[in-house]
């Protein structure tokens, strides 16, 4: 079985200490690049997984540039057999482009049903939303892409013996817990929950030297269905 999980890289504001109301008072020092907190959270469902049953890879997915190239790094060390870096128009290395711009969600969830069909994945992992934008819309565009049951929000997650039927825990909002049972192949969201663990050694030096393979994608795919009239640096 293979089990994608998607990883976003973003620039997190920590702090707001500019002099120009521009630039909302945010420094290029303000900020830090990482990757989004419920992907990793994702991923570490899906290790859990794969330390539970022995045909099980973990595939590593992003999307643009390689902004926090680390931080993907360690995640790749943490257990995760493969990394797959999405090019946007085969245009993700361009000096010209922003690395911060990524295409709005619907073109998004068109780019990773391409690889989730591409890489023959059974079983898709994203986080709930992102830091950065939280439209957490991605999941649910992807399953439909993907015609995939789907399951938002998910802690936690088992598979039976056969390997056919999931359960996984949902947070239902004010503390309220569900148990949803659905069939593979499916997509899930995952909310803020499991911290990642920590990678070896060994692991870190294994992935410091990982060359991530490239899927690249032209400009056929639909139409956005929205359009970002201004964007800029979030407040901390």
């Amino acid at each position: 079985m293979n089990i994608i999980v998607f990883a976003k890289q973003i620039r997190h504001t920590y702090a707001r200490t500019g002099d120009s109301p521009e630039s909302h008072f945010i420094c290029p020092e303000d900020g830090i690049y990482r990757v989004n907190p419920h992907d990793e959270a994702a991923l570490e469902l899906a290790l859990r997984l794969k330390d539970e049953y022995d045909d099980i890879s973990v595939t590593l997915v992003t999307i643009g540039a390689m902004i926090a190239e680390q931080e993907i790094q360690r995640c790749l060390a943490t257990g995760a057999d493969h990394l797959y870096q999405i090019n946007v128009s085969g245009q993700a290395t361009s000096s010209d482009r922003d690395p911060l711009d990524q295409p709005d969600p619907w073109i998004k969830s068109d780019l990773m049903a391409r690889a989730v069909k591409e890489l023959r994945g059974d079983m898709v992992l994203c986080g709930k939303a992102s830091l950065d934008k939280g439209s957490g819309q991605l999941g649910a565009l992807l399953a439909h892409r993907l015609d995939r049951p789907f399951v938002s929000a998910i802690t936690n997650l088992s598979m039976d013996a056969t390997g056919g039927t999931l359960q996984v825990q949902r947070s239902a909002g004010r503390g309220i817990r569900e148990i949803i049972e659905c069939r593979l192949p499916a997509v899930l969201s995952v909310d803020l929950g499991s911290d990642l663990r920590l990678p070896k050694f060994a692991q870190r030096q294994w992935a410091e030297a990982y060359a991530p393979r490239q899927l690249n994608y032209g400009p056929d795919v639909d139409a956005p269905k929205m359009v970002c009239a201004h964007r800029f640096q979030p407040r901390p």
